[in-house]
């Protein structure tokens, strides 16, 4: 509003590359219908999630139990068949996101350690492998 108070027109507003001159012009038409509380920001709340606080809360319960290992396609499968929602792999890890959910990596854990003479066998059975004899 500044520039067009000074008398610049919206193509020299635009080439100063602060908006576009339609922006400039929606801008101005703003201003003279409400003044400067029509200029202030809005909320744009954008579309609604799938992914219902009842989904989310299954969902969280089924990651928690550990009964498998999930990735994005077996649960975006999961909340097909279950709840009857269709979403999107990159939707459901942004969804997830929100929510404070995060992927992580899984690793494979030994449950316990061998046998000591079993691994004293090993060693001596792969250096004779390695030797060739």
């Amino acid at each position: 509003m500044w520039h067009t108070h000074q008398g610049l027109s919206a193509l020299q507003i635009q080439a100063l590359g602060l908006l576009s001159a339609a922006r400039v012009y929606s801008t101005i038409r703003l201003y003279q219908r409400g003044g400067l509380d029509a200029l202030k920001e809005r909320v744009h709340p954008g579309r609604q999630s799938r992914l219902t606080p009842e989904i989310l809360a299954d969902v969280r319960e089924q990651l928690e139990s550990g009964e498998r290992t999930w990735n994005s396609r077996t649960l975006s499968e999961y909340i097909a068949q279950k709840h009857g929602v269709t979403i999107g792999r990159t939707a459901l890890r942004d969804q997830l996101r929100a929510a404070g959910m995060s992927w992580q990596r899984t690793r494979y854990v030994v449950a316990g350690q061998a046998d000591p003479k079993q691994k004293v066998a090993f060693r001596n059975d792969l250096e004779v492998v390695k030797k060739g004899r």
